[in-house]
């Protein structure tokens, strides 16, 4: 860091002495050169023992830390305020003081803007968190309910975007990943309200999932094709169904995933017996499955009776 900030203790809006036995225990370690064994240098290079730097001028009634970087520096800094009652002044923030009892010994200038950061909480990290304050995360509108897809974030096919819908133009917080089956619908971009309430099924004639397996009403198939977020598979992907309605996508899931599933590994171990392999081949076909990788299952579950589903693919 470029800039300096300045540690010292303050008496009346005075300074007053730090403990210079307390300097020098912390510092002496880390200056190059070493110091001598009575008194105080004026200056100090400090070599840290994570590689980082410090320039060090000034002594007990205050030190000043230049091109300091951050983590054991800043450490060390920490460390003398906690030790000494002093205030880290940062060049431009406001004042770190470890107990409100200070703020009327600080100068006129410091006291209204002054922090209090607990000696078990002043740290190098939170001295570069006053310094330079993190901004805070986003918090970002609650998605629409897709009851086939109850999860999209955690299937990976919704993910968090600043970037404006490319079908309605406004600014969701989110975007869909997934697959969009249409001749002239944008590739990427669409935002889950858009999914949800039909726009983009209805502007782009377009649908975000390619089949849906099973003999289901008409209108659980638009639901799911037209009104739900569709998921990346190595081959089109197929939407199972069970009890008569649409199943719901949980995620792409690998042999570790489903351990959990033994009625989905049921179901695969069925599907892979339609193509009629010798067990050992299934077997080691299930054994090979990889969530990130190929073959891949894709995990549902029933929403009529729960129970757990799954078909897998390669490429």
């Amino acid at each position: 860091m470029s800039y300096s900030l300045y540690l010292c203790r303050f008496a009346g809006g005075e300074p007053t002495p730090m403990d210079e036995t307390a300097i020098r225990d912390v510092l002496d370690p880390v200056t190059l050169g070493g110091t001598a064994a009575a008194g105080s240098p004026e200056f100090r290079e400090l070599e840290a023992g994570d590689g980082g730097t410090a320039d060090v001028h000034g002594g007990a009634l205050g030190l000043t830390f230049h091109r300091f970087s951050p983590g054991r520096a800043l450490d060390l800094v920490a460390e003398i305020a906690r030790r000494t009652g002093a205030v880290v002044i940062p060049g431009d923030g406001p004042a770190i003081m470890t107990d409100e009892a200070h703020r009327r010994h600080l100068p006129e200038g410091f006291r209204a803007e002054a922090i209090v950061v607990p000696p078990p909480a002043l740290t190098g990290q939170a001295i570069s968190l006053a310094i330079s304050p993190q901004p805070e995360p986003r918090r970002r509108p609650v998605l629409p309910q897709f009851p086939y897809h109850p999860n999209p974030v955690a299937t990976g096919s919704v993910t968090a975007s600043d970037e404006p819908c490319a079908c309605c133009g406004q600014e969701r917080g989110w975007v869909y990943t997934g697959p969009v089956h249409a001749a002239d619908a944008p590739d990427t971009g669409i935002c889950p309200y858009c999914i949800a309430f039909g726009t983009a099924a209805e502007r782009y004639d377009a649908c975000f999932a390619d089949t849906v397996e099973g003999d289901v009403p008409r209108d659980v198939v638009r639901e799911i094709l037209e009104r739900t977020p569709g998921f990346t598979a190595w081959q089109s992907p197929n939407w199972l169904t069970h009890c008569g309605d649409g199943a719901a996508f949980l995620g792409p899931a690998g042999t570790k995933e489903l351990r959990a599933y033994p009625d989905a590994v049921d179901h695969l171990r069925r599907q892979c017996a339609e193509w009629t392999w010798p067990p050992d081949r299934v077997e080691d076909f299930l054994g090979s499955l990889d969530k990130d990788g190929g073959p891949t299952a894709y995990l549902f579950r029933c929403r009529v009776c729960a129970a757990h589903l799954a078909y897998a693919d390669f490429t």
